[in-house]
């Protein structure tokens, strides 16, 4: 078979593939994706909900951890996949954060990404539980960075 024609084939077939996998569910997640929403006794974040996050955050008392990320974005991947999902670092958000994630691809967002002056990925905004903003960084960090980080915010 005509190698030009074996290359066009597999361009379709990813054509076809990649929108299925990339397609939204009702939460705005992606099919392809599970970032940071380690399920049972993992992260319970709240998927593009700003407004709920604070509200939350105001019962409870407690700060907002956002984490801004895209689905293109390999360090969001890593940052999920080894050090959102580490049983310390669940516990120690799941204590003392109400975590919000936002994905920065959505149009619904980019007024956020404005608000917050995201220009890398991943972004971690905290804010206090009356939604005030306290402090950013970007970056993929360690899980031990990542907790000193979050412990000079922590409520």
């Amino acid at each position: 078979m005509d190698s030009r024609l074996l290359l066009l084939l597999g361009v379709g077939a990813l054509a076809l593939l990649v929108p299925l996998a990339l397609r939204e569910t009702d939460d705005g997640k992606t099919a392809a994706a599970n970032h940071g929403d380690a399920g049972e006794g993992g992260i319970n974040w709240i998927w593009n909900d700003l407004e709920r996050g604070i509200e939350i955050a105001r019962k409870e008392n407690k700060p907002v951890l956002i984490s801004f990320w895209a689905e293109w974005c390999g360090w969001c991947v890593k940052m999920d996949r080894e050090v959102m999902t580490d049983a310390e670092v669940v516990r120690y958000i799941s204590a003392n954060f109400v975590p919000v994630k936002i994905n920065s691809d959505l149009p619904e967002n980019r007024n956020l990404l404005l608000v917050y002056q995201i220009t890398g990925h991943p972004s971690f905004v905290i804010l206090d539980s009356e939604g005030r903003f306290l402090g950013k960084t970007v970056g993929y960090m360690p899980k031990e960075v990542f907790l000193q980080y979050l412990d000079g915010y922590a409520g």
